[in-house]
């Protein structure tokens, strides 16, 4: 190649010596990257050729990290299109950073810091070309308030893995392999930015250092601090300082010297000294201003139309205009923009811009960047109609007010303004792209700042443009946003077909379908409630056009955003909205109603957030089935509602419940805690993991790793920065909250440590442990520097008064104690007459409270004196107490699975909250006192409202758990037990015909139906089995004979006879009209929890605890078969309707079919649903332990191919449509299914 451009001609070289010098430099790159292929090759020892190592390479995964407008190349800049220095300024430092960049011994990481307008960005821009023909830019990234993109401080670390791994295959390589393990590594919203860091860039940058290029790379970060959440970027630095001197990367960073980014950098001691610090201000010289203007008014004078050649600029002019711009570029480069949009002005323009008397000017526009605004402004609007002047202004407050900057089009769409021709007269000081994907936007972010400043653009300084008033431009948005709505939202807006939009467990949204939905209904979707959270009080307009969208098109809005990918911004826009018309409602009554729709369709989605974020159309589908009858939602969508293929026959509250979302931990919860802002929840648990979820939608945000046994304690710090929390493994973790990094381990207990709570200022932390100590340690340094020492037994439980001043602490050696938490004295102790568990102070410090184990178990204690107040009963141990935030009410999570809400005044019970089925570990109040967030042993995390006033069960009637269903066999009636009370429902209207009348005192267990459904025979714990009358409730017959609980128990298909199994291992068969034992069947050697009968009634098959299925002679009690080949408790059996094939299902997560003759079985796949039998018997699935057996021609009429439940039990599964079943209903202990019909019981009330 190098020969053949060599041969040209002389002329030809000349002129294309550019373009030559870029093929030469391209086919090295080339030849570089495949050198590194070979490297991949030999190193993994593998038998792949070049091509197949390239064919992976190319793999489109590592797109998913790419994000536009963030590199140098692709940046939006606010002086217009991107450049970098101009030639002859900046010479020192670019020198310095040019000296910094190649020396592979010195520092790694250089931080660039100056104020705004100081021409950072050009500098970093400057320092990306200078090191891109070099071959030495890593990545770059440069932030900016412009966008949601540039302004996302997530988004850094995947942008620099996508830019390294366009560098060097071996990168890339390494890179892929990272997010074929994890492929949510890519996701914007990945929180753990620890992980991310060390997978995506630390690690590939570690495993390849010495197989490719020597020299190092270099990461230019600019502008850091135009991003939204600086604790995200403050995290991003320490990870930078803590890892740059491991790999071949240095990292320049560039930022305005925030609280936040400096306390980053000088956060660890030992890493102070790492970086190289550059303030701008410091080195900028007058000569850099000076040439810059001199070369953009010599521009603009060669671009003029009268050719003069007189001496422009006047000297006097130009120093007065170097003078006005002092040390800001950004000053210098509006007025260049000016007096170039000046035309053939561009003297005068200059002229004014120079000689502008600042003598004249009042004290309030003494900044001459704002005068210079100002009087661009007044030019705007001089000669102009009124309301052409009014345009400019609603255009102003557009693309100043918005929340992510829109395209020139997307403006237009939102406004229905043509805005191109009015956004000319101000392009000075916003930037109009000619490209139709890029935003309109400031130029910098000091225009927003004077324009919305009345002080500084007053009527003074800016007549013709008084400063725009937030209220009122957010009040025009809302307007605009929801006007927008309500015209471009529908149902299926994308328009897929029919058979997608049905509810099936494997549809999930089409990302293609995003293209379809335009910029402006994006915006209007995403922004329009934190607009309406803004405006003051709203006009009728307003209010007429909110009234049309939560009347018409909520459910379309969520399918929107669902498609979107953006559902989790629904809750927090919801919660807005009902904020803001709270508000309203004091000056217009109607907003009380649309809160309430509002309200409902929060809780609406809450219950249904993860399907519907799945599916776009599930919204219209399976989330439409479990709401209240009385839902807001359901009376203002009934048509959706009825257009609902399926249908809740009973069980269905009137009103939502307490229970807002139910969060399945996978483990028992030992504890729970919340953030300070509402907006996550802490969960500790026994599988050792810390996780934190998102209360608005339940989803797992992080996951963190690090301790070596259960997790007792867990805790938020006051400023939500850090997460504190105390484990089995003796050991006190320090967790970074928005990096979930391990910053520290606090090493000092010799046994578990029980509890941990931070002081109120965050600088001291308190453990207990069953050392029986308590410790005081310095959260900076993780210093011990109290021991609290006087317990004689385990320490369960330590609390900080709000003050900080003291700490309390309750043992199990029956004390409560409070302490001096910065001298260890003992200021009081309390004594208990049983275990102390839990303690924590009042709000305001004035009263302790404390629980323990039995008697009177919860006392109020003044926390002076140490007298008693108040004693409150709960008879049941309480294992977590709390006060809420105005003290006014006492918290108590029990072993009874209650949770109790107290006046802490009088002492009453003012709330029982139900639906744990186990110890209630952990209860905390929500910063605002409106929700209860409970962690249990039965692995949930419910969020309770503690506002709610009605409070139903699901089935009326019972008082206690549901602990079986089961149908009649035509479908028409359903059975339930709770207790020792059985209850016969009428599926059709929900109302109960039956309750069993009996002075049964034990638990009934097991129950079934006669096939006519005019009997119904009970098992219950007290060795007895019972035949009831279905209509009538009476008792007629008792069975005796089994020495132990009856477990199961099931009719013959003529109804003559009964069979039972029972814990005493035996089978027995009864007559069904006396009441009679007929059949002793000895022969299992466990519990027995399964029998069925053959169709014909002539055997019966049995599956018990000892891992076998049995067939017996019904007539004589004689083994026919014995089964083996499950590896668990057979839970289910029956037979095909031939009676030659037994089916039989296990805890071992089998179904098999055994030949009767050949004693021999087949699995059934776990993924399928259903299984023909040769006689036409279909066997369904009903979930991984269970199965039901559908016989020809014994459907009931009107009803279907039968049901099944998922594996992971969150969908029904039907042969026409699925439906989701929502984290509240789905702890079902049992279920019946009969065709299409489905009933199960969740252990509630």
């Amino acid at each position: 190649m190098v020969e053949s451009l060599h041969d040209n001609p002389l002329w030809i070289r000349t002129l294309e010596a550019t373009k030559d010098v870029s093929t030469i430099l391209k086919a090295f790159r080339n030849v570089s990257s495949l050198c590194e292929v070979f490297q991949i090759d030999t190193q993994l020892n593998i038998e792949s050729t070049v091509e197949d190592i390239l064919q992976r390479l190319s793999s489109g995964s590592i797109d998913k990290l790419y994000h536009e407008m963030t590199s140098y190349k692709t940046r939006h800049s606010s002086y217009g299109d991107p450049v970098g220095c101009m030639a002859g300024t900046r010479v020192d430092i670019l020198a310095d950073l040019e000296i910094w960049a190649s020396d592979d011994d010195g520092r790694n990481v250089y931080w660039l810091a100056g104020m705004a307008g100081t021409g950072k960005s050009s500098i970093a821009h400057t320092l990306c070309e200078m090191l891109d023909r070099k071959n030495r830019l890593g990545a770059s990234f440069f932030g900016s308030r412009a966008s949601d993109k540039t302004n996302d401080a997530r988004l850094i670390v995947p942008v620099i893995a996508h830019s390294l791994a366009r560098a060097s295959p071996c990168v890339k390589f390494e890179i892929i392999k990272a997010l074929e393990d994890d492929p949510s590594l890519a996701e914007p919203t990945y929180s753990n930015l620890d992980e991310q860091f060390k997978k995506l860039v630390y690690d590939p940058i570690r495993a390849t250092a010495g197989k490719g290029a020597r020299m190092y790379k270099v990461v230019v970060i600019d502008a850091v601090d135009e991003c939204v959440n600086l604790r995200v970027v403050s995290s991003l630095i320490r990870l930078i300082l803590q890892f740059a001197s491991d790999i071949p990367l240095k990292f320049f960073i560039a930022s305005r010297d925030e609280d936040l980014i400096r306390s980053a950098f000088y956060h660890h001691p030992k890493l102070s000294t790492a970086f190289m610090l550059h303030e701008v201000e410091k080195h900028l010289v007058e000569d850099d201003i000076r040439r810059y203007i001199e070369r953009s008014l010599s521009n603009i004078k060669s671009q003029g139309l009268d050719r003069v050649l007189d001496a422009w600029p006047p000297p006097s002019e130009l120093f007065q205009l170097v003078n006005h711009s002092g040390r800001l570029f950004i000053y210098a480069a509006t007025a260049m923009r000016y007096i170039h949009d000046g035309g053939k002005l561009y003297k005068s323009r200059l002229s004014l811009v120079a000689n502008r008397d600042s003598k004249t000017r009042s004290k309030l526009q003494s900044s001459t960047i704002d005068e210079l605004y100002g009087h661009i402004l007044e030019q705007a609007c001089a000669s102009k109609e009124d309301w052409e002047v009014a345009i400019i202004k609603q255009l102003i407050s557009i693309i100043i007010f918005l929340r992510n900057p829109l395209t020139i089009q997307a403006i237009g769409s939102l406004s229905k303004i043509d805005a191109q021709p009015y956004l000319t007269s101000i392009s000075s000081v916003i930037h109009v792209p000619t490209e139709e994907r890029s935003p309109v936007a400031p130029f910098h972010a000091s225009f927003p700042d004077f324009v919305t400043d009345p002080t500084r653009c007053s009527p003074i300084s800016c007549p013709s443009f008084p400063a725009l008033v937030p209220s009122k431009a957010h009040e025009m948005l809302v307007f605009k946003c929801l006007e927008h709505m309500n015209h471009a939202l529908k149902h299926n807006i994308c328009g897929v077909p029919e058979e997608r939009t049905w509810s099936r467990i494997e549809t999930t949204n089409s990302p293609e379908n995003t293209s379809k939905i335009s910029e402006a209904l994006k915006y209007s979707c995403l922004y329009w409630a934190s607009h309406l959270a803004e405006v003051q009080l709203p006009g009728t307009d307003v209010l007429s056009t909110l009234r049309c969208f939560v009347h018409e098109h909520l459910l379309h809005w969520m399918e929107c955003l669902s498609i979107l990918g953006e559902l989790h911004t629904v809750p927090k826009s919801l919660g807005s909205a009902s904020d803001a018309l709270s508000r309203f409602k004091t000056t217009y009554v109607e907003c009380n109603e649309l809160q309430l729709v509002i309200d409902d369709a929060r809780r609406f989605l809450q219950i249904n957030f993860e399907v519907v974020q799945k599916h776009c159309m599930e919204v219209y589908q399976s989330a439409l089935v479990w709401i209240p009858r009385k839902s807001r939602i359901r009376e203002v969508y009934a048509t959706d509602v009825h257009r609902v293929p399926k249908k809740l026959i009973l069980g269905l509250s009137n009103s939502w419940g307490p229970t807002e979302l139910v969060m399945h931990n996978g483990s028992k919860v030992s504890t729970v805690a919340v953030s300070q802002n509402g907006t996550r929840v802490l969960s500790g648990s026994e599988d050792q993991t810390i996780r934190i979820w998102n209360t608005a939608t339940g989803e797992v945000v992080a996951e963190l790793r690090g301790h070596a046994g259960r997790v007792n304690s867990v805790e938020f710090s006051p400023d939500d920065s850090q997460i504190l929390s105390g484990s089995d493994d003796k050991m006190v973790h320090i967790w970074n909250a928005m990096t979930g990094e391990l910053e520290a381990v606090l090493k000092g207990h010799t046994d578990r440590v029980m509890s941990v709570a931070f002081s109120p200022d965050g600088s001291r932390i308190a453990s207990g442990s069953q050392d029986n100590n308590a410790l005081v340690w310095n959260a900076t340094t993780g210093e011990v520097e109290v021991e609290l020492k006087g317990h004689t037994n385990s320490v369960w439980c330590v609390a900080f008064s709000p003050d900080g001043s003291r700490v309390a602490s309750a043992s199990i050696d029956k004390t409560v104690r409070i302490w001096d938490a910065r001298t260890g004295e003992v200021e009081a102790e309390l004594q208990h007459s049983n275990l102390a568990t839990s303690v924590a102070f009042s709000p305001d410090g004035a009263r302790l409270i404390s629980a323990q184990d039995g008697g009177t178990s919860i006392r109020i204690w003044n926390a002076r004196t140490g007298a008693v107040e108040m004693e409150l009963r709960d008879d049941t141990w309480p294992a977590s107490i709390s006060f809420s935030k105005d003290g006014s009410q006492v918290m108590s999570g029990s072993h009874d699975r209650i949770i109790r809400i107290w006046n802490a005044t009088t002492g009453v019970v003012e709330a029982k909250l139900k639906g744990h089925t186990s110890w209630v570990k952990s209860v905390v109040f929500s910063p605002d006192g409106s929700q209860i967030i409970s962690g249990s042993d039965d692995k949930t995390i419910p969020i309770w409202n503690t506002t709610t006033d009605e409070v139903e069960a699901e089935l009326q009637g019972h008082t206690n758990w549901v602990t079986f269903v089961a149908f009649s066999q035509d479908g028409s009636r359903v059975a339930s037990a709770s207790g020792s009370t059985v209850l016969i429902w009428n599926t059709t209207t929900g109302e109960v015909e039956t309750k069993l009348r009996s002075a049964l005192t034990h638990l009934v267990g097991c129950f079934a139906f006669s096939p006519d459904g005019s009997r119904l025979v009970s098992g219950s714990d007290d060795k007895m089995a019972r035949i009831w009358n279905t209509t009538t409730g009476e008792l007629q017959a008792g069975l005796r004979g089994h020495i132990k609980s009856v477990t199961v128990i099931a009719f013959s298909q003529d109804g003559s006879r009964i069979a039972s199994g029972s814990d005493d291992w035996t089978v027995r068969i009864w007559n069904a009209a006396t009441g009679q034992e007929q059949v002793i069947i000895v022969g299992h050697t466990d519990s027995v929890w399964s029998v069925a009968f053959s169709q014909d009634g002539s055997k019966v098959v049995s599956g018990s605890n000892d891992y076998t299925v049995r067939i017996w002679n019904a007539a004589t009690g004689e083994a026919v078969a014995k089964l083996k080949g499950h590896t668990d408790s057979v839970t289910s059996v029956a037979f095909s309707g031939d009676g030659s094939i037994v089916i039989s299902a296990s805890a071992d997560e089998k179904i098999r079919f055994w030949k009767v003759t050949a004693r021999r079985s087949q699995s059934m796949a776990i993924r399928d649903m259903n299984h023909t039998l040769p006689d036409g018997s279909v066997v369904y699935r009903t979930g991984i332990l269970g199965f039901h057996v559908i016989y020809p021609g014994h459907l009931p009429p009107g009803t279907y191919p039968a049901l099944r439940i998922s594996e992971d039990r969150r969908w029904i599964v039907g042969p026409l449509y699925d439906c989701w079943i929502p984290a509240y209903y789905r702890d079902f202990i049992s279920s019946a299914f009969l065709g299409n019909r489905f009933c199960p019981c969740s252990g509630a009330d």
